[in-house]
């Protein structure tokens, strides 16, 4: 038997054992960590535009920066994900970042799909054009300006301009200017007294972005000094200029040539295929009021070998047509014959003067190179040939101011070929009353000196006329090959002090 003290003794040495036990066990219950719980997230990527998948994209997972690529399919997948919430990122080169967000809980895989979109979709256009210069429907502009705008780019992105120039009433631009950086640009040859519509049209290389139409006028025309005909895509049109060299366009449509002013220098009289025939038409100054004068149109053996003339008194024009001379009224009325060309001749060219009231004419024969000229009373009668040249070209004559004297281009040479080719045409002065042949495109003597003309060997002097006081001459002059450039030049009347004039330019007329 245990004594009564050892065993109370070791009954409190249990009680205290158990009660550390049952102490360590609550402490062990407080300290409890739940397991970790994992997920996965997958999802694809597409295009926007057409939602095919797209392979090879970048798609980052945050937290934890995980990155996979998309398979064929567009497909991605991360496994092994703690609950919660995520940040997924897609990207591919030349497409904008695409970011969604996940919730990832326990028995749910979640799925998100990002579409990707093209970079240029998310550029951002640059501002419409505003205008800056010249003001808004103004008026009286200078023929050379400046013309400027502003526009400004969100994604301050490098800008290029693209400026079309219309003449109101066209269909098509009369310049174009493209792939301006600038914000500006400078206009020049612009018609007098005409009324132009611009755009600019700006583009940052994504967008592009089309600004109003502005508009604007030039000045009133100058009282310019000549008129002429330049070639331009295969077809004449007319132009006029002044002392200074300021140069204008009159006629835009079909092709118009050998520009004639009226004695009074008010009009403008020419000729014209737009009726498909050759008829001879009348403008103002300035282009406008143009009116067909013929019904009955101009013809012969070449059609920029034709002239025409007014009447001395403005009411009239004269005009070859066949083997008929003809005078109409410039509103068309009154046509009438004034001369019959002999038989198997064919009347070319004409020149009316107050001085006696006669006509000077030119008539070929079967070719371009059997030439007469005769001059006239200006009812066709007392006829009488003044000038024969049956194996050479011989151009229009026109009356000297006094009417005395007839000026006219003939070849020196007697080449011929099919196309009418000439080989030195000179400038001729005949003295109607003597006969005397005045060579004006030949160095002269005076007083055992040599007087410089200048002509160009190898060059062709053409069309020649008086200036209005018969002090000086203006002509054509080009190269022989009949294919060459045709500028205008001026000289003295006796031939001397040639000078450049126009270039790019025939058929002139002194106003």
């Amino acid at each position: 038997m245990i004594p009564r003290p050892l065993f109370l003794k070791s009954i409190a040495f249990v009680l205290a054992l158990l009660t550390g036990l049952l102490g360590l066990w609550g402490c062990n219950e407080d300290t409890y960590i739940d397991p970790v719980q994992l997920t996965s997230v997958r999802g694809r990527v597409v295009y926007s535009l057409n939602q095919q998948p797209v392979r090879n994209a970048t798609v980052k997972l945050t937290p934890g920066s995980r990155v996979v690529s998309t398979d064929s399919a567009g497909a991605f997948r991360f496994d092994s994900v703690v609950v919660g919430n995520y940040t997924v990122q897609a990207s591919k080169a030349g497409y904008g970042t695409q970011v969604a967000t996940v919730s990832a809980t326990v028995g749910t895989t979640p799925v998100v799909t990002l579409q990707l979109t093209d970079d240029k979709s998310q550029n951002r256009p640059p501002t419409t054009p505003a205008l800056v210069a010249p003001a808004l429907n103004s008026t009286a502009q200078s023929t050379t300006l400046t013309l400027k705008w502003n526009s400004t780019d969100p994604n301050r992105d490098t800008l290029t301009y693209n400026v079309l120039l219309y003449r109101a009433g066209a269909a098509t631009p009369t310049s174009s200017y493209t792939g301006l950086t600038a914000d500006s640009v400078v206009v020049s040859g612009l018609d007098y007294n005409t009324t132009y519509l611009w755009q600019v049209i700006v583009s940052d290389g994504v967008n592009t972005v089309n600004g109003p139409v502005w508009s604007f006028q030039t000045g009133s025309y100058p009282d310019y000094s000549y008129v002429f005909a330049r070639r331009m895509s295969g077809r004449f049109q007319l132009f006029g200029a002044t002392a200074a060299g300021a140069v204008s366009q009159l006629t835009y449509d079909d092709s118009n040539w050998r520009p004639i002013v009226s004695p009074n220098r008010q009009r403008i009289a020419f000729i014209s295929n737009t009726d498909t025939e050759l008829q001879l038409y009348v403008m103002n100054l300035d282009g406008s009021n143009r009116q067909q004068v013929t019904s009955v149109p101009i013809a012969g053996l070449s059609a920029a070998d034709l002239s025409f003339c007014w009447s001395p008194d403005g009411t009239q024009l004269l005009y070859p047509s066949n083997d008929r001379l003809y005078a109409v009224r410039t509103d068309g009325t009154g046509l009438r014959v004034v001369a019959q060309a002999s038989s198997g001749r064919i009347w070319a060219g004409c020149d009316w003067t107050p001085q006696g009231n006669r006509i000077a004419a030119r008539t070929t024969g079967t070719g371009l190179y059997d030439n007469e000229l005769s001059v006239f009373n200006s009812d066709g009668s007392a006829a009488r040939t003044v000038y024969t040249r049956r194996a050479a070209r011989v151009g229009n004559p026109v009356f000297s101011v006094t009417g005395q004297q007839l000026l006219f281009s003939a070849d020196s040479t007697d080449f011929q070929n099919e196309q009418g080719r000439q080989l030195d045409a000179r400038l001729y002065r005949l003295n109607l009353t003597t006969g005397a042949l005045t060579d004006l495109s030949r160095n002269q003597m005076t007083n055992n000196q040599t007087a410089q003309t200048n002509k160009v060997a190898g060059t062709n002097d053409l069309d020649p006329r008086y200036s209005p006081t018969g002090a000086s001459l203006i002509f054509t002059n080009t190269a022989n090959t009949g294919i060459g450039q045709r500028d205008v030049y001026t000289a003295d009347a006796n031939g001397q002090n040639r000078k450049l004039l126009l270039s790019q330019a025939e058929m002139p007329y002194w106003r």
